[in-house]
């Protein structure tokens, strides 16, 4: 069954799903919408991001292009809305794809605030419609084989983990909206949750979490540090930063500590460090998070099921956990989370 997509957005996600969609065996993408000309017109050349090359230029002949979004959502040749926009539109524009009749892939962050998250899951419900949240670093093949190995539990529990993020400043986005926290809620809601979320996945709820955070313009949250606490013997904590000038090579890495084991990932790969025998490379799937996350949720739309891996639930839980480090961060206290 091939699936048509439209992708509202043509920012640095967009054109990442855009390319991505490209290597999906029944996956087109059928109709775009954006409002910039330039970009509609294919020039793609000012799209940037932290990871990848710029844009350049896109042929998008055979492709129906929408400088207003109602406008692609009204397109017989639509089955499958991606909303790659600014996180302070992913609820309004979630919401309209739903209730137009639509199953909807929104990108992450799942909302900007967690009772908008909640209100779009009411919305899929009532629409009887299918929503998926593109939580990448759930898919990501060497966050995902470290999960398969916690969960595992052949080399005894986790003792600690540590997961850091680092970039440059987001200079990149569509007006500044990146470096606006009243957009997109800054590094803790845009980039951090990349791990925070991969937190909840792999070990569940914490109990509480203490946050210490750097802050920028506005004050907007550049860098913030959270401690996850789970039990007395365990320390988790992750680390997210954009307030690196322009040259700072992204880094996303980790450390997870288990009782008879070490895993390592890095730019070399995931590492396997056994108390017994030789360091040794992992083999993992091929590909990134980006083509594995979208090929699952059109495989979940074909079969009519909700994603077993990203329920809408989760991220909404993820945004939450953001609120709660955003809380403890700017009062420097211990905040619990339920």
């Amino acid at each position: 069954m091939s699936l048509n997509i439209g992708i509202v957005g043509l920012g640095f996600m967009g054109k990442m799903h855009f390319n991505t969609y490209a290597k999906i065996k029944g996956a087109k993408v059928t109709a775009i919408a954006d409002v910039d000309g330039r970009k509609r017109d294919g020039d793609w050349s000012s799209i940037g991001g932290n990871i990848g090359a710029a844009g350049g230029r896109q042929d998008l002949r055979g492709i129906h292009v929408y400088e207003n979004a109602a406008d692609l959502l009204k397109d017989p040749a639509v089955d499958v809305v991606d909303i790659t926009l600014p996180t302070y539109l992913h609820a309004r524009w979630t919401i309209c794809a739903l209730q137009s009749g639509h199953h909807v892939i929104c990108e992450k962050p799942m909302a900007l605030k967690s009772s908008e998250a909640v209100a779009m899951i009411a919305a899929a419900r009532a629409a009887r419609r299918r929503l998926f949240v593109a939580q990448c670093i759930r898919f990501w093949p060497a966050y995902a084989k470290a999960r398969e190995l916690v969960l595992g539990k052949k080399y005894g529990k986790v003792v600690s983990a540590v997961f850091t993020r680092l970039s440059t400043r987001p200079t990149w986005s569509w007006q500044g909206w990146l470096e606006d926290p009243r957009r997109s809620g800054g590094c803790a809601l845009d980039l951090h949750i990349h791990d925070a979320d991969f937190v909840l996945h792999m070990l569940g709820r914490p109990r509480s979490v203490l946050s210490r955070a750097v802050q920028g313009k506005g004050g907007a949250i550049d860098h913030i540090t959270t401690f996850y606490n789970y039990a007395p013997d365990t320390l988790v904590q992750a680390e997210g930063a954009w307030e690196y000038n322009a040259g700072f090579p992204f880094s996303m890495e980790f450390q997870v500590a288990l009782e008879k084991a070490t895993l390592i990932f890095d730019a070399q790969g995931l590492k396997l460090c056994p108390a017994k025998g030789a360091a040794k490379l992992l083999a993992v799937a091929e590909g990134d998070g980006y083509f594995h996350e979208l090929a699952h949720f059109l495989d979940c739309i074909r079969r009519n099921c909700a994603s077993p891996v990203v329920p809408p639930e989760s991220a909404l839980r993820s945004v939450q956990l953001i609120e709660a480090e955003v809380k403890s961060a700017r009062s420097g206290k211990i905040v619990r989370f339920k």
